[in-house]
């Protein structure tokens, strides 16, 4: 929360408690996205005042910058208590972010609140909630400009004028046939530069990048950043546009997946809600299952312990250096499985790099291997003077040969996967870890066997 906002939350209370009709004059020059904060950090009932004091546009906005378990929460209890309020306010809000936000509403609600809308503005919604979620269909608006190819500059600049409040975005206008096929793409800078008899068909850039309804809202991030576009036409099978993504879309979109990947990168299923607002069962529910899995991946790690101390003459001095071994080769694996599920998932590379990821990191294993060997032999000179060369020899020889190893496994794992079609941040850095600490024991055992038969 900014500083001017936290200064004025308690103002805001209080004007809630005493006199609701102050706050329009009190919040009138804060941002939405501040107003949204202030909602999110009092008393429920109190942030449901806000919603019935506002006007309605105002509120459609501070609600679209709401955390969506917060704008759930609010939302239903402003049904429940004014859904006239909450109807009006369903009606002031853009095309996608209501949508987003009814998706999320028990049946019953988003009934009632569908019923009282605009048959067609109800229509439209029901169309946007039948798209599957995370596809492009379901993360378009139908808040678009679009005109008629043969349609004039200043016709186009009058005619945007008049829609303008009703927009998700006016910078980019789209040129359409008679049966509403994409043709091109008009820039609200060529309208105001071009001569104001041209048409559209004479300015239009006829190379669009476009989406299909059913591409997955990945493939459409991917789009925005590589073009460089404020808006993403989405057309249907026919070539015909039936709405736009926006750039703020896309963010949201990035920080979602963002999100996702970071807690399957540590081994936890994807929570639904915020941090705080996940219940702590369903955090127990997330974490336990894959605390089980990376428990028994290493399960086999005492028995592996077992048969080598068993066998091996010098196993009490081998086992002081396990945890540098293991963790080395470990560390490796983390470090190459964090760089090749971030540049899978930005679509760098892709499973037919295999070969050549495979042979990079194995160079590089190769090379840090020796690094951390050197360190190693230091290491043992300073801890064992006794039998030091076959010692020194076993501890570089397991550190080169772990770290690589380490890091083929955290590379091509998440490759596999990818080919497999599974998603390749469920290789989570634990797991490989895990897997490398068991393959570690093995490898630096079998290697002492050799050097300290």
């Amino acid at each position: 929360m900014e500083t001017t906002t936290r200064l004025l939350l308690p103002e805001v209370v209080e004007a809630l408690e005493r006199d609701p009709s102050q706050l329009l004059s009190l919040t009138g020059e804060l941002h939405a996205a501040d107003l949204a904060d202030i909602v999110q950090a009092i008393e429920p009932d109190l942030g449901l005042r806000i919603f019935t004091t506002l006007p309605a546009e105002l509120c459609a906005d501070v609600l679209e910058h709401c955390d969506g378990d917060i704008r759930t929460e609010v939302f239903e209890s402003l049904v429940a208590c004014d859904s006239s309020a909450a109807i009006a306010i369903t009606d002031a809000m853009a095309a996608d972010d209501r949508v987003d936000m009814l998706a999320e509403l028990g049946p019953e609600i988003r009934h009632k609140v569908l019923a009282g809308l605009d048959a067609d503005e109800a229509k439209d919604i029901r169309q946007l909630l039948a798209y599957k979620e995370s596809s492009a269909g379901a993360l378009m608006t139908t808040d678009f400009v679009a005109l008629s190819a043969e349609t004039t500059c200043e016709g186009a600049i009058r005619e945007i004028r008049t829609i303008a409040q009703e927009m998700e975005t006016i910078y980019q206008a789209y040129a359409v046939d008679p049966n509403s096929t994409l043709l091109g793409v008009i820039s609200l800078r060529d309208l105001v530069t071009s001569p104001k008899s041209a048409t559209l068909a004479e300015i239009m850039n006829p190379n669009i990048i476009t989406t299909s309804t059913t591409d997955d809202q990945e493939e459409v991030v991917r789009l925005i950043a590589k073009y460089d576009l404020l808006a993403l036409p989405v057309v249907d099978s026919n070539h015909r546009i039936v709405g736009i993504i926006t750039v703020d879309d896309a963010i949201d979109v990035v920080e979602e997946e963002a999100t996702e990947d970071v807690q399957k990168l540590g081994a936890i299923d994807p929570l639904d809600a915020s941090y705080l607002a996940t219940p702590i069962v369903d955090l127990i529910k997330a974490r336990l299952p894959w605390l089980i899995v990376l428990f028994l991946a290493v399960l086999a790690t005492p028995f592996v312990l077992e048969r080598y101390t068993q066998v091996h003459p010098a196993a009490i001095m081998l086992s002081w250096f396990v945890p540098l071994i293991i963790s080395s080769g470990g560390n490796s694996g983390t470090q190459s499985a964090s760089l090749i599920i971030r540049a899978l998932a930005l679509g760098k590379i892709s499973p037919s790099h295999t070969r050549e990821v495979l042979w990079r990191e194995m160079r590089v294993g190769l090379v840090l291997g020796v690094s951390l060997a050197a360190v190693g032999v230091a290491a043992v000179m300073a801890r064992e003077a006794t039998r030091i060369t076959g010692l020194a020899v076993t501890i570089a020889c397991a550190l080169v040969a772990v770290v690589t190893v380490g890091a083929l496994l955290g590379s091509g794992v998440p490759l596999l996967l990818q080919r497999l079609g599974i998603d390749p941040a469920v290789s989570s850095t634990p797991f490989i870890a895990s897997i490398v600490d068991v393959t570690g024991l093995i490898i630096y055992f079998e290697i002492a066997g050799v050097f300290l038969s």
